[in-house]
């Protein structure tokens, strides 16, 4: 047999005996390894694939139009999770700024909270922080805002810090009847103020 006919006959069985050993060491890899047990398999899963596939979840939905009073708002959050019945969303997270053409400027944040534009609502709940370019930096557990105009109430008790001192309230409320002067203020409800003199 010559060296040419050895090379023909060695390539002719190896393209048998080389396919056929790979599928043999195929078929030994799952044949020895270990079955999934799909109960311990859920311990190491980052992910709540079953919570995942119920609930329809978005994530950093933003929010943002102009009011009837020209001011401009913007609605931002970490999820938010459209109501069963068709009311709006509830969502977490929430950072909300208003901007008045006047230049005045109120941020608000929240732990959770409800958005709903349809209904021109949005409710802010669970530590509630309100921020005006005034400088009065406000404390509450829930807050309801209007969004198609210059409309914000806290209707329960506040805690505020002032720029002449801090004060308490049964209730806070920031809106505009002046488009020309801008929003008002306002604290009623048992006010008390700790008046501090600026030095």
């Amino acid at each position: 047999m010559t060296a040419e006919s050895r090379h023909t006959a060695l390539v002719h069985w190896a393209k048998i005996v080389l396919p056929l050993s790979a599928l043999m060491l195929l078929s030994t890899l799952f044949l020895f390894s270990g079955k999934v047990d799909p109960t311990t398999a859920a311990i190491y899963s980052k992910v709540d694939v079953t919570t995942l596939a119920r609930e329809q979840r978005l994530t950093a939905p933003e929010f943002s139009g102009i009011t009837e009073d020209g001011a401009a708002l913007t609605v931002q959050a970490a999820t938010a999770a459209p109501d069963p019945a068709g009311h709006g969303a509830s969502a977490s997270k929430i950072i909300a700024r208003l901007e008045e053409g006047t230049g005045v400027v109120t941020d608000l944040r929240a732990k959770t909270g409800r958005i709903d534009p349809a209904a021109g609502q949005i409710s802010l709940s669970d530590g509630v922080a309100v921020q005006t370019s005034s400088g009065y930096r406000i404390a509450t557990e829930r807050v309801e805002m209007a969004t198609d105009r210059t409309a914000i109430t806290a209707p329960g008790a506040i805690a505020a810090e002032a720029p002449f001192g801090t004060l308490h309230a049964g209730q806070m409320q920031i809106d505009r009847k002046n488009a020309a002067t801008g929003s008002d203020l306002v604290f009623n409800g048992g006010v008390k103020l700790i008046y501090q003199p600026q030095k």
